[in-house]
């Protein structure tokens, strides 16, 4: 592996943390969504896919419907008759977002064009069904309108990083009316870019409350089974 600069580690550090800054910057790192209390950070974390190979790097980001609802439900500025109509358009996708750089010996960064990431990337759901993005006369008025408005406002904020990450629309269900990613219940989904395989093991556990183990009391992880300290098994978290 060749050494990494630090000019080209500074630039890929600030690449990992991009999506901090993403769309509605949020004061509190805890919000409430729908009831329950999320981990705002957590879950922004989980829904990326980070890869750094030498000088090249890759990230995905996968934006479920929960992602809108936990980001903006707390904004003040977004009544609830507004959020439900964003909600409705956006529901009818799967989004997926992906900006790809080579990082060269002086902190230079070559993105790939969105044509050619285009030609490269689908989805696959828990069936191995695969999916390709959506032409441009595929996706409606409303979707593109916020795809126009969240590029320059991506390039506001974070800069060429942000102008050169490419949306891309996919469906949200199968043939057979099934969500194709569904953040809160079980399955698997994969963003497949070029010969490599993104996944994301169902549901997200950022989106789950913990869990209380009736025998010992500990406070565990919404998405464990079986208490990892007396093996007791665990009640089904509430979706």
């Amino acid at each position: 592996m060749r050494k990494v600069t630090g000019v080209q580690r500074n630039v890929w550090e600030k690449a990992r943390g991009f999506a901090l800054v993403l769309l509605v910057l949020l004061c509190a790192s805890t919000v409430m969504a729908q009831g329950e209390e999320v981990d705002f950070g957590a879950l922004v974390r989980e829904i990326q896919r980070v890869v750094w190979e030498e000088e090249e790097f890759t990230i995905i980001w996968w934006i479920p419907e929960e992602y809108w609802l936990v980001n903006l439900a707390q904004n003040p500025n977004v009544p609830e008759d507004r959020l439900e109509e964003f909600l409705r358009v956006l529901s009818s996708y799967t989004i997926v977002a992906v900006v790809e750089g080579k990082i060269g010996p002086f902190g230079g960064v070559t993105y790939t064009p969105e044509e050619i990431i285009w030609a490269r990337i689908a989805i696959k759901d828990s069936q191995g069904v695969r999916y390709r993005p959506l032409s441009r006369d595929e996706i409606d008025a409303d979707a593109r309108v916020f795809l126009s408005v969240i590029k320059p406002f991506l390039a506001n904020k974070i800069g060429p990083l942000g102008e050169n990450l490419h949306f891309f629309l996919f469906p949200s269900r199968d043939k057979e009316g099934r969500r194709i990613a569904n953040a809160k219940s079980e399955g698997v989904f994969a963003v497949i870019l070029g010969g490599r395989e993104f996944r994301w093991k169902l549901p997200l556990v950022s989106l789950l409350p913990p869990k209380i183990c009736p025998t010992c009391g500990e406070r565990l992880s919404g998405a464990y089974k079986f208490c990892p300290w007396d093996g007791t098994k665990l009640p089904e978290a509430r979706r």
